[in-house]
């Protein structure tokens, strides 16, 4: 098991996991198209390769991470901004998925990064349970309301 920076090969399996991602959290409005998100990832790694990290068993791809230094635009502080973090079925609960998220943490540190920011679907749990065992803690939550109508009239009692 090691953890790598993500290689061309690497692209399509991403891609069908960033599909994934994007269900889990836009749900209906998730964007499905596997085009899309190869050619966002291709876009990606021209300048943020260092912070795409892929965790690799035995000369595959198993789990996945994408990592982006961000700047406070008010404070100047440099800020790790969590893309995606993704783990193929077969590994996971296993020491893989630690050794992952921590090469992220150091990769953060070494950066320079004075803090990691990461967003999860409320109903993402395993997501929810990692952040929590790496010392996160929720500073934000996002209220939504989709009963405005549009084209049907929605009941409500």
């Amino acid at each position: 098991m090691i953890v790598r920076q993500i290689e061309e090969h690497d692209l399509t399996e991403i891609a069908n996991w960033e599909r994934e991602i994007s269900m889990i959290s836009f749900g209906e409005e998730a964007i499905t198209d596997i085009a899309f998100h190869l050619r966002k990832l291709e876009k990606a790694m021209m300048r943020e390769r260092p912070g795409m990290l892929v965790l690799d068993m035995d000369g595959r791809a198993a789990g996945w991470m994408w990592m982006s230094l961000r700047v406070n635009s008010v404070t100047q502080d440099a800020y790790m901004q969590f893309r995606s973090f993704y783990i193929s079925e077969p590994f996971r609960g296993t020491a893989g998925v630690d050794a992952l998220f921590e090469a992220g943490m150091l990769f953060a540190k070494r950066e320079g990064a004075r803090r990691i920011v990461g967003h999860v679907h409320v109903h993402n749990l395993p997501m929810r349970a990692l952040y929590k065992k790496y010392g996160f803690a929720p500073t934000h939550l996002t209220m939504e309301y989709s009963g405005c109508g549009g084209t049907e009239e929605q009941n409500h009692d």
